[in-house]
């Protein structure tokens, strides 16, 4: 075998997924809207928590725009939209959709570097994925349910990590709230659930720390 040949083949060797990689391509998300016609101060003034949704589903475009609130990349450097203590960025979103356009029910992961979704759990449409997490009807029966999680260890602050991590998960998950408002979509806060069923639900791994669960969709008349 020709030296050049055999070392293209080693390379191709070691670059190929291992055993149990995922196969589900990555699905891109609509570029987000950087503009609104919603000010942050009417945003505000008109959050409140929406428990009860309509059957109208989300589009992708409204999953991309809220999770983009929530982690997206918003600066040349990496930076996000929610803030970092030292830019450790611990937090990883994910979102079951139970009801979206254009995207089959499941779990997915959020790539805050490339604004799409990596596959992490399939579901039958209509099937509850969180059925073992939390009896909350509103969790349910929204389209769409984010999850925020953090891996602790990435935020290196010793004691201070847990801290400065669920301090960070707060800024996201305001953040998205906020969307949700300018999106005229309602969403509510939920921690009565289990995290390690959300966690194995979702395939998340062992280090991932369920923090908050946010059920969005269409308010209800």
């Amino acid at each position: 075998m020709l030296p050049g040949l055999a070392r293209r083949l080693l390379v191709l060797a070691l670059l190929a997924p291992g055993p149990g990689a995922a196969a589900a391509p990555a699905v891109p998300l609509p570029p987000p809207h950087r503009e609104g016609r919603l000010g942050v101060e009417a945003a505000l003034a008109s959050r409140r928590s929406v428990r009860a949704f309509t059957a109208e589903p989300l589009t992708l475009a409204e999953v991309g725009q809220l999770l983009w609130a929530a982690q997206g990349v918003t600066g040349p450097e990496g930076q996000r939209a929610a803030p970092s203590a030292r830019r450790q960025y611990p937090l990883e979103i994910a979102v079951v959709a139970q009801h979206v356009d254009g995207l089959p029910p499941g779990a997915y992961r959020y790539l805050p570097a490339r604004h799409a979704l990596e596959p992490l759990a399939s579901a039958k449409q209509g099937e509850r994925l969180l059925t073992r997490a939390t009896d909350q009807e509103q969790v349910h029966a929204a389209p769409a349910v984010f999850v925020v999680a953090a891996v602790y260890e990435r935020m290196d602050a010793g004691p201070r990590a847990r801290t400065w991590s669920d301090w960070e998960a707060g800024a996201a998950t305001e953040n998205l709230l906020l969307q949700a408002v300018a999106l005229r979509l309602g969403a509510v806060v939920v921690g009565g659930m289990e995290p390690a069923a959300v966690r194995k639900a979702l395939h998340l791994s062992e280090r991932e720390q369920v923090i908050v669960l946010v059920p969005v969709g269409h308010p209800a008349p």
